[in-house]
């Protein structure tokens, strides 16, 4: 039988650990900025976009309100140039209050899709966050505790031998229904 146990990857273990802990972080780190990049979006487009185009959508009403007066003005007045000129403003204003619809409608739009495509995807983004912290975790902890068992066994001394005079006065504890269960281990093996 070998004089001492062969354990020879403690550092092994421990290299892997580390490069764990590292995988842990990094991976965290990413998976964080996902989440928040999916919460600046969707404040995004809720307070941002919606609000603007909201904003830009009731003074391009007023602009509108605005030429269209101007051109009922110019048609009191009967002058042919003016009115031209107060009806080319009324369907510039109108095609940029449709501009405005149209682009709060999207963003509406946009939020609902955002909802039912980006935010089932970030739940599946913060089990796996949760999953990294929790069962990285619990691999980390199982290899530290297991580079400390094996550094532990290393560091045992074999049992002294028996010398033949102690063995003699002994009686035989092996029963001859066992006798082969033990001697199974061969040099080298750790039992």
């Amino acid at each position: 039988m070998a004089q001492t146990a062969k354990v020879t990857s403690i550092e092994a273990i421990d290299a892997f650990k580390t490069s764990l802990i590292v995988y842990k972080e990094k991976a965290g780190c990413f998976l964080d900025d996902v989440s928040d990049e999916v919460v600046r979006m969707r404040i995004w487009l809720q307070s941002d976009r919606q609000l603007h185009w909201k904003n830009q959508a009731r003074q391009r009403t007023r602009e509108l309100a605005q030429a269209e007066q101007e051109l009922l003005t110019a048609r009191l007045s009967g002058m042919p140039e003016a009115i031209k000129a107060r009806q080319m403003a009324v369907n510039k204003a109108r095609s940029a209050l449709r501009e405005a619809e149209e682009r709060l409608a999207r963003v509406k739009q946009w939020l609902v899709q955002f909802e039912a495509q980006v935010e089932s995807r970030a739940r599946v983004v913060a089990q796996l966050r949760h999953s990294l912290a929790h069962d990285m975790g619990k691999a980390v902890a199982f290899l530290e505790g297991a580079a400390a068992t094996l550094s532990d066994y290393a560091g045992i001394a074999p049992p002294a031998s028996v010398t033949t005079q102690e063995q003699v006065g002994k009686p035989d504890t092996v029963g001859p229904q066992d006798s082969g269960a033990g001697s199974r281990i061969s040099d080298g093996e750790i039992p």
